[in-house]
């Protein structure tokens, strides 16, 4: 009986053990899954077996842990040693944690006697790489593991420490497949690190050696490190502390990057091909800000150029906003060849200073320039926005430039830019240089400001522009110019238009222009104004010459670019005075047109109140026109109470013959005797004179004078005369006729030299009432007439009235 119970039992007991088996794994997961989803792991498949050795298989395990998946295949236990075949670790890189939770020392409860574990094939999967890495791990001594494979590192774990040493090369990095570290594709490194942590921070030191390589425009830079590096990391400060004081940092332009600037034509030394990068003993990141207490880069041998980076303090999660720094760059290659600039960087904010001295102008145009000096200031703010503002103030000096036909000594500039926070831009130039040449013309003391403003939100950009220039003289070979004034004012958008007031040597215009791309019209305005102001250019060419009176004005319009002008102008009361001919009230209103370098002034009438040579001649009027030269037509006045003139005369042709004819030319004023001389003639005369110009002299051939209607010669108490009579005793009788003479015909030829001698063939026909007798006299006569007339001009009323008007007039 008892047998049978027994058998019984243990039966039910096999049948207990037998289900237990076959329903294993549910009954597992449902002892030990509640367990695990309380720490948060979901373990989502199991299956293992006991072998006949008593080991224990597993043939799948699924296990997740916070997205974590873990899927380990293959797993033989025992005593002695833990096999995995395969495991699986597929994780995801999330940009936010919500476990804030700070990391505590490592208090790893290790067991003293455990199997060894190894791991034939780990494969790591995550998004950020470009493929799964593949490891394998081994146990050789208690807590001790080497893993090899895509990464090959030692591990050795014990209670409070973690330690070990890795290698790591460029082609881990190039597992990343994030398209933000493409340049890694262009880094080739080779580091062996050595780690500890204790559960709070993470230090790692040992050699590295990387090498960057990068090109621009077929220029090769190339950069190497190499040396030892030490870092430290706190996970609850999240301080870094990275020592890079043994690195040996070397930067290298290939030989052809200096063919990116052509340093023969630039007439500067070639640019260094070795520089040497200075990085600072710490490298400090502490709660996301970084601090780099200096960096430098130096061009090697002679340390001319240098880039100084100092005090730089950012925060990692807004860079651009938080960043701090001190930015120096020296160019120093001897007294007279510097460059610095100073920066300060606050954020989106910079500010600074910069000084240039060079002792010539590198040759980037053709203008070459001496002992030049700039120096200046800027401050921009709120660069990372879309509003920012900026202002610049500079100074430029030079001893001597020279360039486009144009020598400038003592050049000085000024410059000042802004733009506000509304994008409203304001730029002032100021030049100002003691003396400059362009070809023949010299110019002195000159002083020039330039303001421009304008809008530069959207759409089309509206600029006011204002200029002030002033020059102490203009000199060339043929004009002086002096005191030149020039406001101006303009608006640029799509075309140019401005005026421009401008005073010289006390002459006002005024020039109005309006400049596109498709036509330049402007138009030139001579208001109303006294003619003095150009005594001092008529000096120039005619030193003789001076206004006295009078007043001008004219209007210029036209195109620039067609080549096209029209203009009228207005001279009235004018008054002028050459040596001692005076011509008084000079009228004319006149019009014509500029085309292609053609100048013609349209047929225009002019009046000459009075002009004194000598003889007094009234009421001039004529025509006058220019045509490629200027022709004076139909001239008609009044002199000696008669009328005279001319039918063409053309100014400044060297050879041509003017015919001057006279007409009731009153014989008293033509001939004059002093009044006590006791000889009077009167009547009327006509005649033609043919003036006869050659270059620069004067003669009249074959001139003709004729007497029209009856005229008295008359002769009373005059000694010469009756000198004459005593000693021409045969004459007497023939001369005493001439006493009173009654005169019904008269000729005479002329003829007058270029020296001015004139010559008259008189024949002279009368009667004499008291003899009843006819008279045929002929009389030859030289006389210079040159000198009679300025006699005849220096003893009338003109010298009071010209020494009066002049010096009222003519020195305002």
């Amino acid at each position: 009986m008892f047998k049978r119970i027994g058998l019984i039992i243990g039966t039910l007991i096999l049948s207990i053990l037998l289900l237990g088996y076959v329903f294993r794994l549910p009954l597992l997961q449902w002892a030990i899954a509640p367990e695990l989803k309380k720490a948060g792991v979901t373990l989502s498949c199991l299956d293992f077996s006991i072998t006949t050795k008593l080991n224990i298989h597993v043939q799948n395990m699924c296990v997740q842990y916070q997205g974590q998946q873990l899927t380990l295949k293959n797993i033989t236990a025992n005593t002695q040693q833990i096999i995995i075949e395969q495991v699986q670790l597929v994780t995801s890189t999330s940009s936010s944690s919500g476990n804030n939770s700070l990391a505590k020392p490592l208090n790893l409860a290790l067991l003293d006697k455990r199997p060894l574990v190894s791991i034939k094939q780990l494969l790591l999967v995550n998004n950020q790489l470009s493929k799964e890495l593949k490891l394998s791990i081994s146990e050789p001594a208690l807590n001790q593991f080497v893993i090899q494979g895509d990464i090959d590192a030692t591990v050795r774990l014990q209670k409070n420490l973690v330690s070990g040493n890795f290698k790591i090369n460029e082609s881990h990095l190039k597992l990343i497949a994030n398209n933000a570290f493409s340049s890694f594709q262009r880094i080739t490194f080779d580091a062996q690190q050595q780690f500890n942590f204790d559960g709070i921070n993470l230090d790692l030191k040992g050699d590295i050696s990387a090498q960057y390589v990068d090109s621009y425009q077929q220029c090769q830079v190339q950069t190497h490190s190499q040396g030892k590096i030490a870092a430290s990391v706190n996970l609850n400060s999240k301080a870094v502390i990275l020592d890079t004081q043994a690195l040996n940092n070397n930067l290298t332009l290939a030989p052809r990057c200096t063919a990116l600037i052509d340093s023969s034509k630039l007439a500067i030394e070639p640019l260094p091909l070795n520089w040497q990068l200075t990085l600072p003993a710490n490298i400090n990141l502490e709660n996301n800000q970084l601090s780099l207490p200096a960096i430098s880069i130096t061009s090697e041998g002679d340390k001319h150029y240098k880039l100084s980076i100092t005090d730089t303090r950012l925060d990692t999660t807004r860079p651009i906003q938080s960043i701090q720094s001190q930015i120096t760059l020296q160019v120093s290659k001897s007294v007279n060849d510097n460059l610095k600039i100073n920066t300060q960087l606050s954020g989106g904010n910079l500010q600074g200073d910069f000084a240039l001295a060079l002792k010539k102008l590198p040759r980037l145009t053709n203008i070459n320039a001496k002992n030049i000096h700039i120096n200046g200031e800027f401050a921009i703010s709120n660069v990372i926005d879309d509003t920012p503002t900026a202002h610049v103030n500079a100074q430029l000096s030079a001893a001597e430039v020279d360039g486009f036909n144009t020598s400038i000594v003592q050049y000085q500039a000024g410059i000042t830019a802004k733009i506000d926070d509304k994008r409203n831009a304001e730029i002032a130039l100021s030049h100002q240089f003691k003396s400059a040449q362009y070809k023949k013309y010299k110019l002195t003391g000159i002083h020039n400001t330039l303001t421009a403003s304008a809008h530069l939100g959207a759409g089309e950009i509206f600029a006011k522009l204002a200029a002030k220039t002033s020059i102490k003289t203009i000199n060339s070979p043929e004009l002086q110019l002096k005191n030149i004034k020039v406001n101006s004012s303009g608006e640029q958008s799509r075309a140019l238009q401005a005026t421009h007031h401008a005073f010289v040597d006390g002459m006002e215009l005024v020039v109005n222009h309006h400049f596109s791309s498709q036509a330049h019209p402007f138009e030139v305005i001579f208001p109303v104004q006294s003619i003095l102001p150009l005594n001092s250019y008529i000096n120039q060419f005619a030193p003789l010459a001076t206004l006295t009176q009078g007043e001008f004005n004219g209007h210029i319009h036209g195109d620039i670019n067609l080549q096209k002008a029209s203009f009228k102008g207005e001279i009235s009361k004018l008054t002028a005075l050459y040596n001692d001919y005076l011509a008084s009230d000079f009228d004319s209103i006149f019009s014509g047109q500029y085309n292609s370098g053609q100048l013609n002034v349209e047929p225009t009438t002019f009046s000459i109140n009075e002009l004194r040579a000598g003889a007094v001649i009234n009421n001039i009027t004529g025509h006058w026109r220019l045509n490629d030269e200027v022709q004076i037509d139909d001239v008609k006045g009044h002199v000696f109470d008669g009328n005279f003139g001319i039918e063409r005369y053309i100014v400044g042709q060297p050879n041509q013959i003017v015919d001057v004819e006279f007409d009731n030319i009153d014989a008293s004023k033509l001939v004059t005797f002093n009044e006590q001389s006791g000889i009077s003639v009167s009547g009327r005369l006509a005649g033609s004179l043919p003036v006869h110009f050659d270059k620069n002299q004067v003669s009249v051939l074959d001139g003709q004078l004729f007497s029209q209607g009856e005229g008295r010669l008359k002769i009373t108490n005059n000694a010469a005369f009756e000198a004459v009579l005593e000693q021409q005793q045969a004459l007497k009788p023939v001369l005493g006729l001439l006493k009173d003479l009654d005169i019904q015909n008269l000729k005479s030829s002329v003829a007058l030299k270029n020296d001015g001698w004139l010559k008259l063939g008189v024949n002279l026909q009368g009667y004499n009432k008291q003899a009843k007798q006819q008279v045929n006299f002929n009389y030859n006569h030289e006389e210079n007439v040159f000198t009679l007339l300025r006699a005849l001009r220096l003893s009338d009323e003109i010298t009071q009235k010209v020494e009066q008007q002049y010096s009222q007039k003519g020195n305002q």
